[in-house]
């Protein structure tokens, strides 16, 4: 397309080189660059190499005619705005010419006066056409910019009914979460302070236990429930810094030993440690407990929960936590990490509130590192977290677990 104030670049086509050049000679007195060719089959090539605004051809030319011209060179350049020029007994063949691309014709012998007005009205088509196309790539990248809007708006009212949906079941489970240990404490209390029932000394000091249990339950169920909304508004604060495993590998066996001893678990943990991984501290131990008491709990009679490590890439390295459990179905694993949902354990007599791994995964997530299990029914659960090596820690330090998980 010609820029604003460049003079239109015309090339003339017509076999009578004496015409040729007068044409170029006086559209170039009316601010027309023109170049002139006696031949189509030169015009051809010269648009291979240079872009031209309207090719002015004659009609009968030896060789590559005017109509044929017409068409190969709107293939090379479908903007291109043609013009033939054609004497009084061939206006049919014009017509012609005009249904395969030419913009119009011109009847020899002409004036100039006739044949600038075609001229400016072939290169207005021209310009208008160019423009049109224009605004029809913007038509279209404004029809896909819209398109791409209404997805993601609509995945956003998708995404926002699912969080409206998920937040009234999660009020609707804490609601009889809560209730449950409540009743418990009210129902007890009340038959303590009962006087129409009698009960026996060890039978008030079980019904105290009972209180007593269910209160502990009350309380770290309040307790989960106020760091998941922590974690879910951004106000948890974390601390990243190096830590050294072997430390909080230590700090963990301590607080677990109890537990493990009073299921008949065998723990096992890892023999030699010289990794600094980058964590926070306090959040990490208490991301851990949690996957190993789980271990533990549902664990088999006799079984074991194994506690490792392995580097899985440069500056990364991933924890294990391996049970010999009764494992997880892959329906179960869908909803691993769903607040409140105890995957049908809650059948079972060891208490839970559902929320410990949701609140995992989000704690996890919030320390930059990532979770997954891996699991199968009958053989045990592996919980994971990949979380990154401090930069002083040398891959030769680092012990892999090789094939310890099988599944």
């Amino acid at each position: 397309m010609t820029m604003m104030g460049t003079p239109p670049n015309i090339l003339i086509v017509d076999d009578e080189a004496v015409h040729m050049r007068a044409l170029c000679d006086i559209l170039g007195r009316h601010d027309y660059k023109t170049t002139g060719l006696i031949s189509g089959e030169a015009a051809l090539e010269k648009m291979q190499t240079e872009t031209f605004d309207l090719l002015l051809s004659d009609l009968m030319m030896p060789g590559i005619d005017g109509i044929t011209l017409v068409q190969a060179a709107s293939k090379i350049d479908s903007n291109l705005a043609c013009i033939i020029m054609t004497g009084e007994g061939s206006i049919a063949s014009a017509v012609q010419a005009m249904k395969v691309g030419a913009h119009d014709y011109i009847v020899k012998p002409f004036k100039v006066s006739a044949i600038l007005p075609v001229l400016a009205r072939a290169l207005e088509t021209r310009r208008l056409r160019m423009e049109n196309v224009i605004l029809e790539q913007r038509q279209r990248a404004h029809t896909a910019e819209l398109n791409t809007l209404n997805s993601e708006l609509e995945l956003a009212k998708k995404e926002a009914e699912r969080a409206n949906h998920e937040k009234s079941n999660f009020l609707s489970h804490m609601s009889h979460e809560l209730r449950t240990p409540l009743n418990s404490i009210l129902g007890f209390a009340q038959i303590l302070q009962s006087e129409s029932i009698s009960a026996t000394p060890e039978e008030r000091k079980k019904f105290l236990r009972n209180i007593e249990n269910a209160g502990k339950h009350l309380l770290t169920l309040i307790n989960e429930i106020l760091d998941l909304a922590q974690i879910e508004s951004g106000f948890i604060s974390i601390s990243l810094e190096p830590i050294q495993l072997a430390k909080i590998f230590e700090e963990c066996r301590a607080m677990i030993s109890p537990i493990a001893e009073k299921f008949g678990i065998r723990m096992i943990y890892p023999e030699y440690m010289d990794v600094l991984v980058f964590s926070d501290k306090t959040r990490l131990k208490q991301v851990l407990i949690n996957l190993l008491s789980n271990a533990i709990k549902y664990n088999n009679k006799n079984g074991s929960v194994t506690l490792d490590y392995e580097l899985t890439e440069v500056g990364r390295i991933r924890l294990f936590v391996i049970d010999t459990g009764i494992g997880l179905s892959a329906e179960q694993l869908k909803f691993i990490f769903q607040p409140f949902n105890r995957l049908g354990r809650e059948k079972i007599k060891e208490e839970g509130t559902g929320i410990g791994l949701s609140l995992t995964k989000k704690i996890v997530e919030a320390m930059q590192a990532e979770i997954g299990v891996a699991s199968k029914l009958d053989i045990g659960s592996t919980f994971w977290i990949e979380l990154p090596v401090h930069k002083s820690t040398s891959s030769k330090n680092i012990n892999s677990i090789g094939d310890i998980i099988s599944y």
